[in-house]
């Protein structure tokens, strides 16, 4: 590295500037360390300007001022590790997460440096080549002018199939129609597989015409696996490049890859299929049968890929119940022996097929896996989900199973095999003594399995023998003793309280139980206790109204318990200390989103708060619950309107929009349309979502619109 580099770098006030963490003071440094002798400093600093100036894809204000010295290093060859800074400088300029300021800012200092990474293209390393596609085909549009021709120019000396691809993805991204004809001579069959599938992708992110040369090209291209592998432009090309075509071509060459293809070609189709379900939701009835087929693939990974699909799509899962009941009903010995194993995902996956299916092939292989303790804790929660009633076969094998179980985990040793153990232990006893409460009072036989879990479990066992009821009884001296514990939490011995309360009809010890928790310094915890059951809050407000009223500063979890406080006291019909926690909250902002649904419940009485509400409009976390706070408080529609427009967009739909629409009332009429085509439309609700559950989550917010929407017909 020559020293010019960094010159200049000691006259910019970085200290004014900001990244991620604070203060971009601290940047001539790092980036010194980035590219000095220190290997693992170097690693760290690296590390460091990724995490600050590009942190998570969001851009700060010292990222521009860091532009022109990461391009002059990385175009240095002195530089040591230049593909990290080339890669850090595509990143930046793929990103659009900023304010307008910051990105109009950096898309000029990008801009200015185009003459200075040209150079990057005919790199000795083909490394840096590689990435300098990515970096040079995001560059800002004003740079096409410069750098189409060079791309073009390297194509004629470029060996390397990884570089040519990426020099067809950078002319695509910068220049779509201008490389039309020359992206549809790249699909040549005498051309290299990268190559052609380059072209294909390139094609497909600049949404270029589709031909029947591209979709045949598809088919040879990945016939025998994926061409592109490590590319720097897609963690998955084939995914992005079928994303964009119909649906009539991509089931037909999904099933072609299927069919004719080697098994990761089948599992590139099966996936593929699953991502355009989870998109589109005619797709899910017509690519049923593809998903269906991948059940009897060959190879093992394919099925299980395919019966994870199913279990998100269920138009599919008919036609492949036979052959997940024939698995599940005679499973190989790793299905059992080995949790993590390819055999034991797919049993767990047919087994939770079946019982969403309501097919009873499911019954005999889990009472025999669960007494054996080799059952998913996913394949539990969906018998609660699905609403499975208890029956004495699987009440038999959840008591065989709890009777095995360590009433406390206590294993010795550590490092991670050890982790996995013991949350495995967690999440099965979490799951079977849940399932017990679900089922209240035929559980009752399960009575003497529960008992000795009450001094450790700290979740389902008290609450499952409370659902049992007085059938409980030989409970109460277990459940007697935590109550009356004085080194238990007061969260445990309330909750044994209610428990008894249950078992014996005498509420007047629950009574004593809240009160001592009261003076005891528990008073929240005691008042969400008397609450459930009906008892008076009197004694608790005076309790309540200190912590409401009591500062918190910046400690959150005081903040939260402050916050908390106030709610109990709003519900008693006080609104003083309630308006000061709020207003402190907002203040502080710790628990911005739960101070401004409190400063909405408090009502017209928190007008005082409404210009720190307002403030919040511009959060990107906290706006939905300030605008819809402020149409509580005020009455005023817009801001909640254009909240709602904005959320949906990114985080799907939910009872929060119900919530909102129903506050909106007659006042939602701007967002009908939209809200229809959401309801009604082909394409999916906005939204990330659990991968695997995607699609079954976009019809329970579906279901969950369409009811807010009749609701709400009489105004449209």
């Amino acid at each position: 590295m020559t020293v010019a580099a960094l010159d200049g770098i000691d006259d910019i006030d970085w200290s004014s500037l900001g990244h991620a963490y604070g203060s971009a003071a601290d940047v001539p440094q790092t980036l010194r360390d980035a590219v000095g002798q220190d290997e693992e400093l170097a690693g760290e600093a690296t590390e460091h300007l990724f995490g600050s100036i590009y942190h998570q894809g969001t851009l700060y204000s010292a990222t521009p001022w860091a532009v022109p010295f990461v391009a002059r290093l990385a175009a240095d060859p002195g530089t040591p590790r230049r593909e990290g800074l080339v890669f850090l400088l595509g990143s930046i300029a793929t990103t659009g997460d900023a304010a307008p300021q910051v990105l109009a800012d950096v898309r000029t200092a990008l801009a200015r440096e185009t003459r200075r990474l040209l150079p990057l293209l005919d790199d000795p390393d083909v490394k840096i080549r590689h990435v300098a596609t990515y970096l040079l085909g995001n560059l800002p549009p004003e740079s096409a002018a410069e750098v189409v021709p060079a791309l073009r120019t390297r194509r004629r000396r470029e060996r390397s199939s990884r570089v040519l691809a990426g020099l067809l993805a950078a002319a695509g991204r910068l220049d779509p129609p201008g490389s039309a004809a020359w992206l549809a001579d790249e699909l040549s069959p005498d051309k290299p597989s990268a190559v052609r599938a380059g072209a294909l992708w390139a094609i497909a992110d600049a949404a270029l015409p589709w031909s029947d040369a591209a979709a045949e090209a598809v088919v040879d291209c990945w016939l025998n696996g994926e061409p592109l592998k490590n590319w720097v432009w897609s963690d998955d090309p084939f995914r992005d490049i079928v994303a964009r075509i119909g649906n009539v071509p991509f089931s037909d060459l999904c099933r072609t890859l299927f069919e004719r293809g080697t098994a990761e070609s089948a599992r590139a189709a099966i996936d593929a299929t699953y991502e355009r379900c989870v998109r589109s939701r005619s797709a899910r009835e017509e690519s049923g049968p593809l998903l269906a087929l991948g059940i009897d693939h060959p190879d093992l990974a394919v099925r299980v890929a395919a019966a994870r699909a199913i279990r998100d799509v269920p138009a599919a899962a008919p036609a492949a119940a036979d052959s997940l009941a024939a698995y599940v009903a005679d499973p190989p010995p790793a299905a059992v022996e080995e949790v993590n194993s390819n055999e034991a995902r797919l049993f767990g996956a047919g087994l939770e097929i079946l019982i969403a299916l309501g097919d009873p092939r499911w019954r005999e292989p889990l009472t025999t896996a669960l007494t054996a303790g080799r059952i998913a804790p996913d394949v539990l929660g969906l018998l609660i989900d699905t609403g499975v009633t208890c029956d004495p076969g699987l009440l038999t094998a959840v008591r065989r199973r709890l009777a095995t179980l360590p009433p406390e985990w206590s294993a010795q040793g550590g490092g991670y095999n050890a982790l996995l153990a013991r949350n495995r232990w967690h999440n099965e006893l979490n799951n079977l003594t849940r399932l017990l409460r679900h089922w209240g009072p035929d559980a009752a036989d399960a009575v003497p399995e529960l008992i000795p879990l009450i001094p450790y479990d700290q979740w389902w066992t008290v609450q499952a023998l409370t659902a049992i009821g007085p059938a409980s009884a030989a409970a109460v001296p277990a459940l007697t003793r935590v109550r009356d514990d004085p080194e238990a939490s007061w969260r445990r011995r309330l909750q044994c309280a209610e428990a008894l309360a249950a078992v014996t009809g005498d509420i007047g010890q629950m009574s004593a139980c809240v009160a001592e928790a009261a003076s005891g310094g528990e008073p929240v915890a005691a008042a969400r206790t008397a609450l459930r059951h009906g008892l008076p809050l009197d004694g608790l407000l005076p309790a309540l109204r200190d912590i409401a009223a009591t500062p918190a500063g910046d400690d959150a979890s005081v903040v939260q318990v402050r916050i908390e406080a106030a709610r109990l006291l709003l519900d008693a019909g006080e609104t003083h200390a309630p308006l000061r926690a709020a207003a402190d909250a907002l203040d502080s902002g710790r628990h911005v989103a739960d101070a401004a649904v409190l400063a909405g419940l408090i009502g017209p009485a928190a007008a005082d708060l409404v210009p720190r509400l307002r403030d919040l409009l511009d959060d990107r976390h906290d706006f939905a619950d300030a605008a819809l706070a402020i149409r509580r408080v005020t009455g005023e529609a817009a801001p909640l309107v254009d909240a709602v427009r904005r959320r949906l967009a990114w985080t799907g739909a939910g009872k929060w929009v119900v919530e909102s629409l129903r506050e909106l009332g007659e006042d939602a009429a701007p967002l009908l349309p939209e809200l229809r085509e959401l309801a009604h439309g082909d394409a999916r609700i906005p939204g990330g979502g659990v991968y695997g559950r995607q699609a079954r989550q976009d019809d329970e917010e579906r279901r969950q619109l369409l009811t807010v929407l009749a609701e709400l017909a009489p105004i449209s």
